[in-house]
């Protein structure tokens, strides 16, 4: 069984009542969920089922079965537990080596079960971890060849040519970039790619530099931006939706420093670069990995290695998102020059432990989950809390849980009307027809959202129902969308997707 940190499209949220706070893990309570398991485990009988798959394949010479299980992690996680326990559980351990399971899943979301963890191979696809953890600029240039390899292989099997042809300088410069504003993720690369052909290969121009930077920002303005505009619409609670917002504040903190960082010159280091320092990386300590998951799941940021600080610390470095940092003119990377610029996002001025313990102090709370009782908690309560598995010390009936709440976008959350809400497939639907700005039919439109066209063509029919698209039929019996008036007016009028830095 294979565990991986899948390049797909990444889930919004955290799954079910799975709570992390530093670092620490608040578990739910699964009494429920052990009885509805064994219930399954006895109707399903899979111990039957391996035996006939045994006996059929046998029949055919087939000795070993390779399962591959996709998108894992955007299981809730009740049922992630259920499919764990009543099937891919007792298919790895009972079936004698003749299932082989391949699981598709996001660091730290994933489930085990009775499945011996021990037996598991884990294969990261992080850039840190795939191309090694001992030295950064290692890391960078094994990531850099993988780019480079990716790219050449596709040109020469379905261009039949060469990289020169399309690049107009040193590719060496243009493999580094395409690695930066992808980092390493062939999906986004490809991307990437379809947009520099649309801006320079159909008009006869070369693809340099500029014109790859600037598709990262279209990317990160059309398919990354609008997580937050869109999230504010979702049909969650309010405290589910103020969450999302929540880390829209920290993630304009976090620009906003980097901002700041440009013009700071009082360190030898940054004295010794000649114009302006980049400020797009900066580290935490590990324990905060858990707080800045989301934003990295969405793409507005990047694990990009793991080292110890100046005071031994072991601490997470982070980079912003390349089309980010272009939208808001901060220089990406770090210097190359020197030998010692290898340590350069470990430096001081890089470590952001203070903002995210400020947005923990300000955002976070622990409320007790009996409406009529609602307590509110300090965080300082929380170890003492745990040790009495989050009971309520009020009600003494309830338990407590953790919830990020928005102050800065409480009242804009609160004005949206509850009828314009719609759940998430209907509002990636009405997403992608915005950003494509042209009729698409089902298919494309599944492809765009990683799901199925049935999938699309149910939910599509009934945005049509609420007059938010059209769904008109083609000459070929096919029907197709496009977003009407109405849609852009209510859903993509207003800019709060967009970051508020101050220039």
């Amino acid at each position: 069984m294979h565990h991986e940190s899948e390049w797909g499209p990444r889930p919004e949220r955290e799954c079910g009542d799975e709570v992390h706070i530093l670092g620490k893990k608040i578990e739910p309570v699964w009494s429920f969920l052990d009885g509805l398991t064994d219930v399954l485990l006895r109707i399903f009988n899979v111990k039957e089922l391996l035996n006939r798959l045994k006996t059929l394949l046998g029949r055919l010479g087939i000795t070993q079965l390779f399962l591959f299980i996709d998108d894992f992690s955007e299981l809730p996680e009740d049922a992630m537990r259920i499919v764990v326990e009543t099937l891919l559980a007792p298919m790895n351990n009972w079936s004698e080596e003749l299932i082989k399971l391949k699981v598709a899943a996001y660091p730290g979301r994933i489930f085990y079960g009775s499945i011996d963890k021990t037996k598991i191979d884990e294969i990261y696809l992080d850039v840190f971890k795939a191309y090694g953890t001992n030295d950064v600029t290692a890391m960078e240039d094994k990531a850099i060849d993988f780019t480079k390899r990716l790219v050449m292989r596709r040109i020469g099997h379905l261009c039949k040519t060469t990289p020169d042809e399309f690049f107009d300088r040193d590719l060496e410069d243009i493999w580094r970039v395409l690695f930066y504003t992808s980092m390493g993720n062939p999906r986004i690369l490809g991307y990437l790619l379809y947009y520099l052909y649309e801006t320079q290969l159909i008009y006869g121009a070369p693809i340099g530099l500029r014109s790859i930077r600037d598709a990262a920002r279209r990317y990160y303005e059309e398919k990354v931006e609008a997580y937050f505009g869109m999230r504010k619409f979702l049909h969650e609670t309010f405290d589910e939706r103020s969450s999302i917002f929540s880390l829209k504040e920290l993630l304009e903190q976090l620009v906003s420093k980097a901002k700041q960082l440009r013009r700071y010159r009082e360190s030898s280091v940054m004295q010794s670069i000649s114009g302006q320092p980049p400020s797009s990386h900066f580290h935490v300590p590990v324990t905060f990995d858990s707080i800045l998951s989301t934003l990295e799941l969405n793409f507005f940021l990047t694990k990009y290695f793991e080292m110890s600080n100046r005071d031994g610390i072991k601490v997470s470095v982070y980079a912003l998102n390349y089309g980010l940092c272009q939208k808001h003119a901060i220089e990406f990377g770090r210097p190359r020059e020197k030998r010692e610029y290898r340590t350069y996002f470990i430096e001081r001025i890089f470590d952001y432990s203070h903002i995210i313990a400020e947005y923990i102090k300000s955002n976070q709370e622990i409320v007790c989950s009996n409406p009529e009782c609602g307590e509110k908690y300090g965080l300082e309560k929380l170890e003492a809390l745990q040790m009495y598995d989050m009971q309520c010390p009020k009600c003494r009936t309830s338990r407590c849980h953790i919830v990020n709440l928005s102050r800065k976008y409480e009242t804009f959350l609160r004005d949206i009307s509850q009828e314009l809400l719609l759940p998430e497939t209907e509002l990636n639907i009405l997403h992608a027809l915005y950003s494509e700005k042209r009729s698409l039919f089902a298919g494309e439109i599944a492809a765009e959202l990683d799901c199925s066209y049935q999938l699309v063509g149910k939910r599509g029919k009934f945005l049509a129902e609420k007059d938010l698209v059209n769904r008109d039929v083609n000459m070929q019996g096919r029907p197709e969308f496009s977003l009407n008036q109405r849609a852009k007016d209510v859903y993509f009028s207003d800019t709060s997707e967009i970051l508020d830095v101050p220039e």
